[in-house]
């Protein structure tokens, strides 16, 4: 085995998590301290946040500051919704679409229907984390190429494949990537919406990467880079096939069910089952340390940007941060959430 094509000792798989993103940073703080450092990073989604931030420095404190930064509370505070958090919009659309059990029968309009208004450019926003992939520890970010255009919304699908896996990374970390060995084999994923062929783009800085990553359909507009657009990373949350792969010991993250509105939204936009998803991963993959995070929402209430229904205005908001205080507050409890619950499976 050549050193380009060796596998890493230990990868961590950050799975989402939304805006609870400091807990994914506890998590890799615990490892370290217990002397197994993951060598290797995979981000989706939320969790790109997590990756990009531990990418961005040297060490666990300075990773804590920028959690605990002014810049990042500013970004975080200016948060702003789209008029589709009216529940006439979005909510009236997600419940219809909790009564179709077709796999994507249409194309979706994700490029104008979503909740949060996210810049297209992170640069200005967020300038502390302009380092490049693989500055402090390798990485790989979770996205997806849109295979329509806009013109096509609303059109049916008619089994066409309508969405790309693309993984973000550095040149050397591409190589290590057998791309025939990371595909879904599932009927689940064969019936979807999703092209079963597999990119790998090392030319796109990690910064933007993560902007791509957290375009998950009808919350962040998709991303536009060189002529094409590009959603999330929810096509593929828990990449377990690429874990497996790229490394030796699998650090992985026990996650609650997809509700039913999030089962729904999958199914009509991508196609396939999340829960489904779920229990193949759990009867077929070996898994090395499972943290176990389901009682996240609960144990982390009210310090997160948490979505709320304001029933008095008939629409979705989301609860920021009162105060700069109370916003470093929140990331050390995320923290501290994230640090326990690793060094709970690691004391299994």
């Amino acid at each position: 085995m050549t050193e380009h094509s060796a596998k890493y000792k230990r990868v961590i798989v950050f799975s989402g998590g939304g805006t609870r993103f400091a807990m994914y940073c506890g998590m890799f703080a615990a490892f370290e301290d217990k002397g197994l450092s993951p060598d290797l990073i995979i981000g989706v989604c939320g969790g790109s946040i997590a990756a990009t931030i531990i990418n961005s420095f040297q060490t666990n404190i300075q990773r804590k500051n920028y959690l605990q930064s002014r810049e990042l509370f500013e970004f975080i505070q200016n948060t702003k919704l789209t008029k589709e958090r009216k529940l006439h919009r979005i909510g009236w659309y997600s419940f219809k679409k909790n009564y179709s059990k077709n796999r994507a029968p249409s194309i979706e309009n994700v490029f104008d229907n979503y909740l949060v208004d996210m810049p297209q450019d992170l640069s200005s926003k967020l300038p502390s984390l302009s380092a490049a992939f693989g500055s402090n520890i390798p990485c790989i970010i979770i996205g997806s190429e849109i295979l329509f255009e806009p013109a096509d919304c609303g059109k049916a699908r008619e089994n066409k494949k309508l969405y790309k896996k693309i993984l973000f990374t550095d040149a050397i970390t591409a190589q290590k990537i057998d791309l025939n060995k990371i595909k879904i084999q599932s009927e689940n994923y064969n019936l979807s919406a999703i092209d079963s062929s597999i990119s790998v783009l090392t030319d796109v800085s990690m910064r933007q990467a993560m902007r791509i990553s957290v375009s998950d359909m009808f919350y962040v507009q998709p991303a536009k880079y060189q002529n094409h657009y590009y959603a999330g990373g929810a096509l593929d949350l828990t990449p377990i096939e690429l874990a497996s792969e790229m490394a030796d010991t699998i650090i992985f993250e026990k996650k609650n069910n997809y509700s039913t509105i999030e089962e729904s939204l999958v199914r009509a936009v991508l196609g396939f089952s999340g829960n489904e998803r779920l229990e193949e991963i759990q009867k077929k993959f070996k898994i090395n340390y499972s943290i176990d995070t389901t009682n996240a929402t609960q144990s982390l209430k009210g310090q997160y940007c948490q979505k709320k229904i304001d029933w008095k205005n008939f629409e979705v908001k989301i609860e920021l941060p009162h105060s700069y205080e109370q916003f470093v507050k929140d990331m050390q409890v995320q923290w501290q959430y994230g640090y326990d619950k690793a060094l709970i499976e690691l004391q299994k």
